[in-house]
């Protein structure tokens, strides 16, 4: 029988209450066996590893997602597939990255988590982590991907869009993998094409990545940082609609000026969820293109921001960036 493991990080589907409200909490595996109860027959066999210390997702950092890597890539040649419990706040941002850092993985790695804790009335964990369990020990699917809801997505295609549904994930841009139903019908895929993840040789550059989101009389302190701080090497920058700026503040154009005369990558995203940015379309969209700012596609903004993570991570710089962009790693655009 197979069997997986499941890498508990922390997040609501663990939690449980405290006097200060919600927080995450050891002893996951005697709880997945109460809120389980006889099913457990049905799925693989698991072992569970808790990260400690177990942490909300919302205070997540780079060294984080190190942890997780190397947690699962030591234990892959001893487990069917893995499952990661994560909380939801920041999932699409580890999802993103993990799926850079096991790209053509030879077995599957699951993210998942929940609304409710696992155990609470009206809980959606039990319901998340059943499916992720049943579906980490099939073939790999050649990707990290997300389940929630119902769904399958590409790990590098989702984003959280909201703080109340069951359903709180998306692929705004991208079919879901999968709509679990009442037959578990998942995509193929060539076997022979899929390695085995090495360990891991990079290190992560904290503080090195920012994100500035526009918006309308953009005060100049709101950027200025990026430029005077020596850590940013890069920010993502959040524009309007198919990729607009407000190219009539000279001060906005200075800072996207300075920022290629510092080498600081800049990646244009749109802020819409569906769709992406249009460079040429617009008047605007050129100049981006002149001041050397790079087109972000349709990709979200948790996938770009990772993306530059990882690049800088392997040693690219300025000029390998601006080169290597569009290079797709794991699916993370399609434009």
């Amino acid at each position: 029988m197979n069997k997986i493991l499941i890498v508990y990080t922390g997040g609501t589907i663990g939690m449980m209450e405290t006097e200060n409200g919600l927080a995450p909490s050891s002893g996951l595996r005697t709880r997945i066996h109460q809120a389980v109860g006889d099913n457990l027959a049905e799925l693989p066999l698991f072992d569970l590893i808790e990260l400690t210390p177990l942490i909300d997702s919302s205070n997540i950092t780079p060294s984080n997602w190190c942890r997780i890597y190397d947690t699962i890539q030591n234990k892959w040649h001893e487990y069917d597939g893995f499952v990661v419990l994560h909380g939801t706040d920041t999932l699409s941002y580890t999802a993103s990255m993990l799926s850079y850092m096991f790209s053509k993985c030879d077995k599957n790695i699951i993210i998942t988590g929940s609304q409710i804790p696992l155990g609470m009335k009206r809980s959606d964990g039990l319901a998340n982590l059943e499916a992720a369990m049943s579906i980490a020990e099939t073939p790999s699917l050649g990707q990290v991907t997300v389940l929630f809801h119902h769904e399958l997505m590409e790990g590098s295609r989702t984003t959280k869009f909201s703080s109340s549904q069951f359903g709180a994930f998306k692929s705004f841009n991208s079919v879901p993998l999968a709509q679990l139903s009442i037959s578990q019908a998942l995509p193929k895929c060539d076997q022979a094409t899929l390695i085995s993840p090495k360990k891991r040789d990079i290190e992560f550059i904290e503080n090195a990545v920012g994100i500035l989101t526009l918006h309308p009389s953009l005060p100049t302190y709101a950027y200025q940082g990026f430029l005077n701080n020596n850590s940013c090497k890069a920010i993502v920058l959040l524009s309007y609609g198919a990729g607009n700026i407000a190219d009539a503040t000279p001060s906005l154009i200075e800072f996207l000026e300075g920022m290629q005369e510092l080498g600081k990558a800049v990646i244009n995203v749109t802020q819409c969820q569906h769709g992406g940015t249009s460079s040429g379309t617009y008047a605007v969209g050129s100049l981006l293109t002149k001041l050397g700012v790079l087109d972000g596609k349709d990709m979200t903004m948790e996938a770009a921001f990772s993306k530059l993570h990882w690049l800088l991570a392997n040693g690219n710089t300025y000029m390998d960036i601006q080169t290597n962009w569009d290079t797709v790693i794991s699916n993370e655009t399609f434009v």
